[in-house]
């Protein structure tokens, strides 16, 4: 350990942290720990055969809320997808092993001289319906939204806003109103989802090489899970476009689910929330950058922002670049000591990164860190699926693996060396993290 609480790891000084940038796309003479990461990032993302049974469900709702008996007949002006969907960064839910959720914009022609209050129970009541019909008892009214579960896991969560000027495309209002306190504590609270998610996207273009190659990835994977569970929706041709996203994309996918893990057991904590991460990934965003190098830029833009706040003794401040007054951090952090906890988070985090893309490290003591950064089942999935790679790639006789678990060219290779998979045993150091399932 070294004075400045980092861990001293052979090959993982500034040249390494530099190297993470200049990785080439996957492929199978990818570093070991880009393509460990990059099946890990499949593993946690919503599959391209549920993307469309999400977007069936939110259109099935549209037209449940605007049907002749409703309360909102008439009253809808657009539906649409905010957050990690409209991103492309959609992550298996924080406590739920096989549940999404799916964030939904539901713009509504109404009078702004409605509370939040009367808002939010009249979506409810649109939503919700009559007994005897399609969502009814599936529905509960949350403090900004509606949020209807389905029996396979997914959430959607319907947040109801109205238009504030036609002149601003999307420029809107939503509702804040906690159902435990007075009417004095409801608001609106000015956003403009639509304009960000645009604008993120717009700074987040996908490398083409790249994109092939996690197009393909994705897809085979969705393959194996189709073929697994006979109820789930397949949709093949939507298998082939949902991978086209950049690397910025799939490091955020990854940040997201490592905060799920660090927060698991800290109850009663808010997130650090999805959209100042996004944020800040945008503006870190460089072409060609490979999962390793995205991952440790953003983590790295974020964790200097929060310490920029913590040295003035403030609480961090992050908006929407489209809409100044939308504050992206109004809920979180609480306090400074949720603030300095993320930036530990971080710091561990990038740690870890550093010594899963090491040459010092062997495949099992990868596979390890790779449970501590993002759980045990996806991370030892991806490392049994390594494996075996690894295993038909000898048996062929045209690829031999180095030391490291790299697979190699059999003319460069001077002796096959597999580490077998096995059930991963994190190190009981703070630096492995401690096992979590899912």
């Amino acid at each position: 350990m070294v004075n400045d609480g980092t861990l001293d790891i052979p090959g993982t000084g500034a040249g390494d942290m530099n190297n993470l940038w200049s990785n080439p796309p996957l492929g199978p003479t990818a570093p070991v720990g880009e393509i460990l990461l990059a099946g890990t990032a499949i593993r946690i993302e919503l599959p391209p055969s549920l993307h469309q049974l999400a977007v069936d469900r939110y259109e099935a709702i549209r037209k449940h809320i605007e049907r002749a008996d409703s309360p909102l007949h008439d009253r809808v002006r657009i539906f649409y997808p905010q957050g990690s969907m409209a991103i492309r960064a959609t992550i298996k839910a924080r406590k739920r092993v096989d549940g999404f959720d799916i964030d939904i914009i539901a713009e509504l022609i109404l009078p702004l001289s409605l509370t939040p209050a009367e808002v939010l129970d009249l979506l409810f009541a649109a939503i919700n319906g009559p007994p005897g019909s399609r969502y009814h008892g599936m529905v509960e009214r949350q403090t900004r939204c509606v949020t209807v579960y389905y029996a396979d896991g997914m959430h959607l969560d319907v947040t109801p806003t109205v238009l504030i000027d036609e002149r601003a495309p999307r420029l809107s209002c939503l509702f804040h109103a906690k159902a435990e306190e007075p009417p004095a504590s409801h608001k609106r609270v000015l956003m403009n989802s639509f304009a960000f998610c645009d604008w993120f996207n717009e700074l987040t273009p996908a490398n083409v090489s790249f994109a092939m190659a996690y197009a393909e990835r994705a897809a085979a994977f969705d393959r194996i899970a189709i073929l697994a569970d006979a109820e789930v929706k397949p949709v093949p041709a939507h298998s082939t476009i949902e991978g086209g996203k950049s690397t910025t994309v799939v490091a955020l996918q990854l940040l997201k689910r490592n905060r799920n893990l660090r927060h698991e057991k800290r109850k009663g904590m808010r997130l650090p929330p999805s959209v100042m991460m996004a944020k800040i990934a945008a503006e870190t965003s460089v072409p060609g950058a490979s999962i390793a190098g995205a991952l440790e830029s953003i983590a790295g833009a974020i964790q200097s922002t929060l310490e920029a706040a913590e040295r003035e003794e403030r609480l961090v401040d992050v908006r929407n670049p489209r809409c100044q007054d939308e504050r992206f951090t109004d809920r979180w952090p609480e306090n400074r000591q949720a603030q300095r906890l993320y930036i530990e988070d971080l710091k561990l985090l990038r740690q870890q990164l550093a010594a899963l893309m090491s040459d010092s490290l062997m495949l099992d003591q990868k596979r390890d860190l790779l449970v501590a950064m993002f759980g045990e089942g996806p991370a030892q999935s991806t490392v049994d699926e390594y494996a075996a790679t690894i295993g038909r790639s000898i048996q062929s006789g045209n690829r031999l693996v180095s030391p490291l678990g790299r697979i190699v060219p059999s003319v460069a290779a001077a002796a096959p060396f597999v580490v077998k998979s096995g059930p991963a045993q994190p190190r009981p150091h703070t630096f492995f993290g401690t096992r979590w399932k899912g």
